[in-house]
């Protein structure tokens, strides 16, 4: 349950304060184990008795035990406490908008989504941030919205949904800044698959003040197939295919890394300031109706505004054991 090696006590009989005990203790020795400690206590205040009866399927809640980001964007529940919805999306047959949530497996409810989309097409017009701080991915013109669902299908890759990106129109932006190179350090995990890995697939971009536009930075190949663009550095090698990919920032040296392993080595890259005015989720920081799109799919994206370092072989694994990315 939640990692945290428990099974479900639903039919064990314990008192509700003997569930919480358990639950508490569990909690605090899973976070140790991983290096870390118990951010927000009052967290544990939500319904623990309900937690511990959940199936013990539901492993997804990232956010429980790696607390702190600056933006989480998924199509699994990464805190259940915060996150009753994943995505908003439109449908092609009246243009109706609705939210869809999670299943109790703490997946996404794909029979209220495709129930929703009956035999036609749906396009995402928000991305829930799931982090608490509003940054919610949004999209409101039609054209430009990532796609979902298709002739009613589930757009998926291994198995799982996924955000389709046509590499033409198709983008989103977030509410604020979700990494701001030149204001902290700044760690950043993402599951995509470009098609293929070549030059331009800007998966995530903040721009900078060299004006009208520029990124700053460039999470995709904006190059040749690398991992990052830092402002003229390139960093890390990208693989075909599904991947698990981010960087490490400590405001000297940016990292990059794919599949659980670093890419390169640490790499000193300029952090100019940023003035795109929001991050652009499946596009360059253009400031016009013209740019350089993403071609291809995305499921997860998390960023943190700190030095994830020490805690990302623990997202990392949290996040593949989900999606079974590499072995």
């Amino acid at each position: 349950m939640l990692g945290l090696g428990i099974s479900s006590t639903a039919d064990m009989g314990w008192a509700a304060s003997t569930k919480e005990n358990v639950l508490l203790s569990a909690f605090q020795s899973r976070i140790s184990e991983d290096g870390g400690s118990v951010e927000d206590v009052p967290c544990l205040s939500l319904d623990l008795d309900l937690l511990l009866s959940e199936s013990s399927s539901f492993t997804t809640g990232l956010l429980e035990f790696y607390p702190g980001a600056a933006a989480a964007y998924s199509l699994r529940q990464l805190r259940r406490s915060v996150s009753p919805y994943a995505i908003r999306v439109r449908r092609s047959s009246d243009n109706t908008e609705q939210d869809i949530g999670f299943n109790s497996n703490g997946e996404l409810d794909t029979n209220a989504l495709l129930d929703f989309a009956g035999s036609g097409d749906a396009w995402v017009t928000t991305w829930y941030d799931q982090s608490s701080n509003g940054n919610d991915a949004t999209q409101g013109t039609n054209d430009n919205q990532p796609q979902i669902v298709s002739s009613g299908s589930l757009i998926t890759e291994n198995g799982k949904p996924a955000l389709q990106f046509d590499g033409s129109d198709d983008f989103m932006t977030s509410g604020d800044y979700i990494v701001e190179l030149s204001q902290n350090p700044a760690s950043l995990f993402c599951v995509s698959n470009q098609t293929p890995p070549a030059i331009a697939q800007y998966i995530l971009s903040e721009g900078d003040v060299v004006s009208p536009y520029s990124s700053n930075f460039i999470l995709g190949s904006a190059l040749a197939g690398e991992i990052l663009w830092v402002n003229g550095t390139t960093l890390g090698t990208m693989q075909a295919g599904q991947v698990l990919i981010g960087f490490d920032w400590d405001e000297t040296n940016a990292t990059a890394f794919i599949n659980g392993s670093q890419s390169g080595s640490p790499t000193p890259v300029t952090a100019n300031t940023e003035t795109s005015l929001y991050s652009y989720i499946g596009r360059n920081a253009t400031t016009g109706s013209s740019g350089t799109f993403f071609t291809g799919k995305i499921q997860e994206l998390i960023t943190y505004k700190s030095d994830q370092s020490s805690n990302r072989t623990g997202i990392e694994t949290n996040v593949n054991d989900f999606y079974s990315i590499y072995s």
